[in-house]
């Protein structure tokens, strides 16, 4: 019974992603069916003249210089990258809410991927991106007509959350890909939430030789299943 309510909740939580935001399906979609090919870096939206890029130049000086880095390598350095996102503007101040998830992606430096709802506009949602040291406002996130629940069931605060947790579960996750044969490299953090079902977590997923797992954590990092 336990198997199958989980089974479900895994179900919903991809159908949500699909839903809700294209660039969590694609990686999702990656991380579960990788295809062997030459890794490249995430396509900066900076071509694309409606994009609105942030810097802050704190968290400049202390990732920029470390590109080469993973971005689980500072918890510090999580924080004050939501610090950032909290400081933009027209957010400062505000009271920020994110839609379904958001996910870390360790490449030159890392990335992170997150919808939020706009504050002044309570009806849309706007994708952020972060990299290179800046966050971007990507694009919009397409709700009418994709969209099952209230807006207001599908958001969670974002103070709930800290940014440095994913650096605690990734290296919980690592140290347990040590005991797996074949074990790839850790490259996606996940958080997730689906006020429906009561469903907050964080989780990684790690392909291994004989099998693939899913590794949960709930909001403070504690390690909560693996399967």
């Amino acid at each position: 019974m336990k198997t199958s309510r989980y089974n479900i909740l895994t179900i919903l939580l991809t159908l949500f992603f699909m839903a809700s935001c294209k660039e969590v399906r694609r990686s999702i979609d990656e991380t579960l069916h990788p295809v062997p090919q030459k890794k490249q870096a995430p396509s900066n939206s900076n071509a694309s003249s409606s994009s609105t890029v942030f810097s802050s130049s704190t968290v400049i000086s202390s990732v920029s210089e470390e590109v080469s880095k993973s971005i689980f390598e500072n918890a510090a350095t999580l924080d004050s990258i939501q610090q950032a996102l909290h400081d933009l503007p027209h957010l400062k101040g505000k009271k920020l809410f994110f839609m379904a998830g958001f996910y870390f992606y360790d490449y030159r430096g890392g990335m992170i991927s997150i919808d939020l709802q706009d504050p002044d506009i309570p009806g849309n949602v706007d994708t952020y991106t972060y990299s290179n040291g800046a966050w971007e406002i990507q694009k919009p996130v397409k709700i009418a007509g994709n969209q099952h629940f209230p807006l207001e069931m599908l958001l969670m605060s974002l103070d709930e959350v800290k940014f440095s947790t994913a650096k605690k579960v990734y290296d919980i996750a690592v140290e347990k890909s040590k005991t797996m044969e074949g074990a790839e490299t850790i490259q996606f953090v996940y958080f997730s939430q689906i006020k429906t079902v009561h469903v907050k977590e964080w989780y990684i997923m790690i392909q291994a030789a004989r099998r693939n797992y899913r590794i949960t954590f709930d909001v403070n990092g504690n390690l909560r299943g693996m399967n």
